[in-house]
């Protein structure tokens, strides 16, 4: 886990040393390990390393085979068996470093290697007899990769701070994903950012660049199509598999515990199937109705784990807001973020460089409530009596509206986002074709188009800042990409059933979860009590958003204040972006 860089000169000018040291150095955080650079031939390569596998010095990036080198953020948890496979084939191995198995499958197979890894990635790697640069980026975008273009010359960051480094470049706002997120709260769901001319390389995606030719082809190299169910009957197999893959580490390990059945299923699985037991580290609100530490405390209990609360309170929110929104690099969703940050911060005051967490089990497990009226679709085309009782259940348990999941069912609602945001000034008509939303009539297309387009993309930028920041590797067995595949084409009543979300993971954990959290059916998501401290000291609030006005030509002042007086959530992203202007420097 580290932070790259990359400087492609087109005009074949070579980069000079400290243009790229100056980028990397402003990724120091997410690699306190280690630096390193190469320059030749028009490229540039920098990296900051955390090490994780392989510490010796000898495991350093940029890595060097023949005429390869290489930079590599992230994880290839199968590296082991890769290797084996490329020994057989007659590579020879000098480091026990994943990093040194992806130039090896690189240059036995090409492009294709990246199918064969199991894994997180972002990788810059430069073929110096080919002329072409190769960017990668993993099947669901666990790691990040940006990049944008100042004349002749193309630069590439793990963190679009990594830019600011660079002499000519002007950061300005892309009113279009700002708007959007000022609006309707969405992020992370296209190739753009909220910064202009500044975009991703898309998750599930490769891009070549080719030295001679000028230009970037980005291509998929990865997708899941719908196809024959399962019985779920290998889920606890993949399940367990994925969780044992993520424990590989040559550093102290720990795990996120929130008392939910997704962190709660992993550090079971952990402690009962593994015999690993890690410190667990939980976010407790005492006397706030949010507050889920007594569920994880089971968890503990039972298997008799060491634990660390961490209490995250409205003073450290004020003392370290300006932190968050540097390292978050783009506005972001409310105070849930920044919990979890304490969380991290915590786990590096102890020691820890690796954690695993829970994130991507909603997504593939149908644990959104909002997955009861793709449930119910099917059902009505086969059944509508079932598909009706199917609702009360529903309605009993979730308290899901049957009239207004009808509704929906046999029609379309009309598109009010529009109207929704006429307070944003430069609103502009030919743009509203980004608010179509692709076709979900079943649970299969909720979950794809979830992982795939507006849904865990956000998150994942969040827990990738969050954790990096204090040097952290953030290890998801919920995103194994075996297990998503399987999740995604299992029969949709293991998932859902009776109103009860995540059905096959609750009965693959009977007698290894506490009964307590099986029977749970109260999902809390990662919450704070950010709605109690803006309206218990809204003028404090009302204060920030109003200076963060200020920076805000583009919206119509006095629509906005008087929605902000009623929507915490709003008045939250008002104040984000203000902050967010002012930090670097961006020109509206």
């Amino acid at each position: 886990m580290c932070g790259i860089t990359a400087i492609i000169d087109y005009a074949k000018i070579e980069p000079n040393v400290e243009d790229i040291k100056s980028m990397t150095n402003l990724l120091a955080h997410r690699g306190p390990d280690g630096e390193g650079f190469y320059i030749g031939g028009g490229v540039a390569l920098g990296h900051r390393r955390l090490a994780i596998i392989d510490t010796d010095p000898r495991s350093n990036q940029p890595m060097h085979r023949s005429r390869l080198h290489l930079v590599f953020n992230g994880m290839i948890y199968n590296y082991l068996e890769i290797k084996e496979e490329l020994s057989t084939l007659g590579a020879t191995f000098s480091t026990t470093s994943d990093t040194e198995v992806i130039l090896a499958a690189y240059n036995q197979w090409g492009l294709s290697a990246f199918q064969r890894f199991n894994g997180m990635w972002a990788i810059i790697l430069y073929d110096e007899k080919e002329k072409k640069i190769v960017c990668s980026r993993d099947r669901f975008g666990i790691k990040p990769l940006y990049y944008t273009r100042i004349a002749n010359r193309l630069y590439f960051a793990s963190e679009i701070k990594a830019f600011q480094a660079i002499k000519d470049w002007q950061p300005k706002i892309n009113h279009t994903r700002l708007m959007e997120y000022l609006a309707f709260n969405m992020s992370d769901h296209t190739e753009e950012t909220m910064f202009a001319n500044v975009y991703q390389i898309p998750k599930s995606h490769h891009g070549v660049i080719c030295l001679q030719a000028n230009d970037m082809c980005i291509n998929r190299y990865y997708d899941i199509h719908k196809g024959e169910q399962n019985d779920g009957s290998k889920f606890m197999e993949l399940f367990y598999d994925a969780i044992k893959l993520r424990t590989k580490t040559d550093v102290p390990l720990a795990t996120t515990l929130s008392g939910g059945m997704d962190s709660s299923s992993i550090v079971s699985v952990m402690a009962n199937k593994m015999n690993y037991k890690t410190t667990t580290y939980t976010l407790a609100y005492p006397g706030h109705r949010i507050d889920e530490s007594n569920f994880a405390l089971k968890v503990n209990q039972k298997y008799k784990i060491p634990s660390q609360l961490t209490t995250t309170t409205e003073e450290y929110l004020k003392q370290h807001i300006d932190s968050l929104v540097y390292h978050q690099d783009e506005p972001f969703t409310g105070v849930t973020v920044m919990a979890q940050s304490n969380i991290y911060e915590n786990m590096n005051l102890a020691g820890y460089k690796v954690v695993l967490g829970g994130q991507g089990s909603d997504e593939i497990l149908c644990g959104y409530n909002k997955f009861g009226l793709g449930y119910f679709k099917e059902k009505i085309k086969k059944d509508t009596l079932v598909a009706i009782a199917e609702m009360f259940k529903f309605q009993k348990i979730k308290s899901f509206g049957i009239k207004d999941a009808l509704l929906k069912i046999v029609s379309y609602e009309k598109n009010k986002r529009k109207s929704l945001a006429d307070w944003y000034i430069l609103n502009e008509e030919q743009d509203n074709m980004r608010f179509k939303k692709n076709q979900e009539n079943n649970i299969f297309e909720m979950s794809y188009n979830l992982l795939f387009g507006l849904g865990v993309s956000a998150l994942l930028r969040y827990e990738d800042r969050n954790s990096m920041s204090f040097g952290i590797e953030s290890r998801l067995p919920f995103l194994d990409h075996r297990l998503v595949e399987y999740c995604l084409h299992m029969e949709s009543g293991l998932k859902l059933k009776g109103g009860i979300t995540k059905d096959i993971l609750r009965k693959s954990m009977k007698d290894i979860v506490p009964e307590d959290i099986i029977n749970r059916n109260d999902k809390m998501g990662f919450a704070t009590p950010q709605k109690d401290w803006m309206n218990n000291n809204k003028n404090y609030y009302i204060g920030l958003a109003s200076s963060s006005l200020d920076k805000m030509p583009f919206v119509n002042r006095k629509k906005v204040h008087a929605l902000m007086l009623k929507d915490t959530n709003l008045l939250w992203r008002i104040i984000n972006v203000g902050l967010w202007i002012s930090k670097f420097k961006i020109t509206a």
